[in-house]
């Protein structure tokens, strides 16, 4: 399990709109300064992401056999994360979306959907995109626009033990014009994409560099992998009150999860569950599950688009850990953090 009390090995703390590298991700100790990890300089101010080439990133953070920063689809820069086991991850720096995460046997656990784009034209469809500093629809664009920019790469890094390499790269976010034409605040978020094991670790904390107080919501909108939705279920919400969006998502109408498990035989289906547990599954049709471990994300989000989207929706369902039912209140100099992490397991027959 995670700790919320210890910081990311490569983790970052603000002073004066500085990152300084600080120490402890998940209970896991740094490790020195070598070729095994590649780091900006030990103080820098965040801005907005420089123009870098893939090459260029790769020369300066690419880890060998470990971290590799190459051009994905459309020529969008993406970081891949490759375990000594056989897993992987990659994740865009565009809207620092994790689009993919395959197990040691090659099989992918994450969804893409077949209308997703990587021109940047729009956020990417698919994987596990990012709703900051808003859920849903509200007074900015849906979801927020941290899925529609392009993140900074602070560090990477690989674990010196051989038998657990742990390939992290560590995303950052901030403020720029764009942003605070919309939301008039000052912030910083660092991201951080692990594989321990086969483990995808998530971690993300914000940071408020300004004078003054803000609220947020937010989301990893995760999109699941299944044999089909019409088998594919949710284990882990029974009990408990959720809003129910499905027809009028302005106006939800407040509901009781009575089945011990969320099945997608009703259609659209579109739910947040309040004061979700920290673990649930998804039961993706197989005989296996994928497994959520989360902290700090206080509700969980079951979504499924049925026929609006008739092309691909037997093939995906969405468990998102979130922080919507309330939102985060920041004062200046304060930060929130949550972790999420995702396995495979098997079920008993």
């Amino acid at each position: 399990q995670f700790d919320l009390h210890s910081r990311p090995c490569l983790g970052t703390q603000l002073i004066t709109m500085q990152v300084l590298r600080t120490n402890g991700v998940a209970g896991r100790s740094c490790s020195t300064r070598s070729n095994l990890v590649r780091s900006q300089p030990r103080a820098r101010t965040i801005v907005a992401s420089a123009v870098h080439s893939a090459e260029e990133l790769n020369s300066k953070y690419g880890i060998k056999g470990a971290v590799s920063i190459e051009s994905g689809n459309a020529g969008s820069t993406k970081v891949v994360l490759k375990h000594n086991n056989g897993c992987s991850a990659e994740v865009y720096l565009f809207g620092a979306v994790v689009s993919s995460f395959k197990q040691s046997s090659g099989d992918e656990v994450l969804y893409v959907r077949p209308d997703a784009v990587f021109d940047k034209s729009k956020p990417i469809s698919g994987g596990i995109p990012h709703c900051f500093p808003q859920f849903g629809p509200g007074p900015m664009q849906q979801h927020g626009f941290a899925r529609n920019l392009d993140w900074s790469i602070a560090t990477t890094s690989a674990n010196p033990n051989p038998d657990d390499a742990d390939p992290t790269v560590e995303l950052v976010l901030s403020e720029s014009d764009y942003t605070l034409k919309m939301w008039p605040h000052k912030f910083n978020i660092v991201y951080t994409v692990a594989l321990h094991g086969e483990q995808l670790q998530l971690q993300l904390r914000v940071i408020n560099t300004d004078d003054k107080e803000f609220d947020f919501t937010a989301a990893l909108h995760t999109y699941i992998e299944v044999l089909n939705i019409g088998q594919a279920k949710v284990n882990g919400l029974q009990g408990l009150t959720y809003l129910d969006k499905s027809k009028d998502p302005k106006n939800p109408e407040t509901k009781t999860q009575t089945e011990e498990a969320v099945d997608f035989s009703s259609g659209y289906v579109d739910r947040v569950y309040l004061d979700a547990p920290n673990h649930v599954e998804l039961d993706v049709g197989t005989g296996a599950a994928v497994a959520i471990d989360s902290q700090g994300w206080t509700d969980a989000v079951v979504w499924n688009p049925h026929l609006t989207m008739k092309e691909c929706y037997e093939k995906f369902a969405c468990v998102e850990q979130a922080k919507t039912g309330s939102p985060v209140v920041l004062a200046p100099g304060k930060s929130w953090e949550a972790q999420a992490s995702f396995s495979v397991v098997e079920l008993a027959a």
